[in-house]
């Protein structure tokens, strides 16, 4: 749970240096960048979801 929770923020602030950057005119338009690594964003959501651990449940059944 706590990897998630670092995965998160840390996604968020690459995200938003990511905005702050094209605001500045480091970074080229988002258009031609989503373009060209939108498959990176599905590569990284198969991969945290492989590496996801399962919830711990409360077996009642004992």
């Amino acid at each position: 749970m706590m990897r998630h929770k670092y995965f998160s923020a840390l996604l968020l602030v690459a995200l938003g240096l990511l905005f702050l950057a094209h605001n500045f005119g480091f970074v080229p338009s988002f258009g031609q960048m989503w373009a060209l690594w939108w498959p990176l964003v599905l590569i990284i959501v198969g991969v945290n979801l492989l590496f996801r651990r399962p919830k711990d449940k409360d077996d009642k059944d004992e």
